[in-house]
C-alpha cells in the first residue's frame, strides 16, 4: 500500500537557525517540560506536525541552547553532599576560564556574569574535603584567576523555577525525594545508562545499549526502573537569557538580624526563584528572573531594600551561560 501523505510532514513556518522562537517552539517546550521523554510524534500530535518535523525543531533548539533535555540524579545517591557557589574575577579575558571549567566534571552550571563576579560557577563534591581539593587544583590554578570566593550552601529555602527548569543555583541539591539507596548499589550498568541519560536524556534505548554496552532489552528495563523509581529524573532546561528573553541575576544579600524573617519576607517576592542560606561573604544568595532591567531594578533598588533586616545588596547579572544544572557527572 502506498505511504498515505501527511500534511504535517513539512514545516514551513520553523524559525531560521538563530531566528526568534514561534508559538510552535514555545508550545513544544511546554510539552517537553511535561515529559521530557514523550516519543516525537506524541510531541507532533501535541503541535501538529510530524514527529520528524518535531525531530528537526528539537535539534535547533538544543544546537542554540535554548534548551537541554538531561537526566537529573538525586546528589546524596552518588554520595554527593558538598555544594558551593564560587564567584570569580579574573586579570584578562573571562571566556577561556568560563571554557575551563565547563570542562570541569564538578561543575554544575557556569555563567559569565556582569557586577561584583566576572564568572559564577556551582560545585558539587563528595564532601568538604573534596570541595577543597576541587577548588586548589582545578579552579584556583586556572591562569587569570585573580580571586575566588566559595559560598558554600547551608540550605535551600526556596526553589521555585517558573514552568520548567531553568537556570537555578541551588539545582543539584533539589530532588524528589528517594528510597534510601547508596550508590554502591548503583551496578556498572546502571552507571553507564546513566551516564549516557544525563548527556542526552531524549536518548532512544537504541542509543543507550550503543553508547552504555548494555543489551537493548536490558538496557530499556533498567532504564524503565530508574525511572520508575525516582532514581533519574528527565529535566527539560531552559536557557531564559535565549528562551523568555527575561534578565536573569544572582544577589548576595548581607542580613542583620535573625535570618528566619528576612527569609519569609523574600519567599514572598515573585521575582526571586531561589534563597538560599549560606556561609561566605553572604547570609543569603537569591537567584531572580525579571521581565527586563528596569524590572531588575526596581527589585534590587526598592523592594529587596525594603525589607526589614536586609543590610547589603551586591548583585551580579547573568550574561552568557556556558554550563547549564544537572550536566555535572560524578558517576
Amino acid at each position: 500500500m502506498p505511504r498515505q501523505h501527511d500534511d504535517r510532514s513539512a514545516d514551513p513556518e520553523a524559525p531560521k537557525s538563530g531566528a526568534a522562537l514561534d508559538s510552535v517552539d514555545e508550545k513544544l517546550i511546554r510539552l517537553l517540560t511535561a515529559n521530557g521523554r514523550a516519543a516525537y510524534a506524541e510531541l507532533g500530535a501535541g503541535v501538529d506536525l510530524s514527529g520528524d518535523a518535531v525531530r528537526e525543531r528539537l535539534k535547533r533548539l538544543i544546537a542554540e541552547d535554548v534548551i537541554q533535555v538531561v537526566g537529573s540524579v538525586p546528589a546524596p545517591l552518588l554520595g554527593l553532599e558538598s555544594f558551593a557557589l564560587l564567584g570569580i574575577t579574573v586579570s584578562g579575558p573571562a571566556l577561556p576560564i568560563a571554557r575551563a571549567l565547563n570542562a570541569l566534571p564538578a561543575a554544575d552550571l557556569v555563567v559569565q556574569t556582569a557586577g561584583v563576579f566576572d564568572i559564577v560557577a556551582e560545585l558539587v563534591a563528595r564532601d568538604d574535603r573534596d570541595l577543597l581539593r576541587i577548588l586548589d587544583e582545578s579552579v584556583r590554578t586556572l591562569p587569570g584567576v585573580a580571586q575566588c570566593l566559595t559560598m558554600q550552601y547551608l540550605s535551600v529555602e526556596k526553589y521555585e523555577p517558573a514552568g520548567s527548569h531553568h537556570v537555578l543555583l541551588g539545582g543539584a541539591r533539589q530532588h524528589p525525594p528517594v528510597p534510601r539507596r547508596s550508590a554502591d548499589e548503583l551496578d556498572e550498568a546502571d552507571r553507564a545508562l546513566i551516564r549516557v541519560l544525563q548527556r542526552d536524556g531524549r536518548a532512544s534505548y537504541r542509543q543507550l545499549a550503543e553508547e552504555s554496552g548494555v543489551p537493548y532489552a536490558q538496557a530499556r528495563r533498567r532504564v524503565l526502573r530508574l525511572l520508575d523509581n525516582g532514581l533519574v529524573q528527565i529535566v527539560t532546561i531552559t536557557n531564559q537569557l535565549r528562551y523568555g528573553h527575561r534578565v536573569q541575576a544572582g544577589v548576595g544579600v548581607r542580613v542583620q538580624g535573625p535570618l528566619p524573617e528576612v527569609v519569609e519576607r523574600l519567599r514572598q517576592v515573585p521575582e526571586i526563584d531561589v534563597v538560599a542560606a549560606t556561609i561566605g561573604p553572604y547570609d543569603l544568595l537569591l537567584e531572580v528572573s525579571c521581565a527586563d532591567r528596569a524590572d531588575l531594578y526596581r527589585l534590587t533598588g526598592s523592594v529587596l531594600r525594603g525589607i526589614p533586616g536586609v543590610l547589603t545588596t551586591e548583585t551580579f547579572n547573568y550574561i552568557d551561560i556556558h554550563k547549564l544544572p544537572y550536566t555535572w557527572s560524578a558517576l
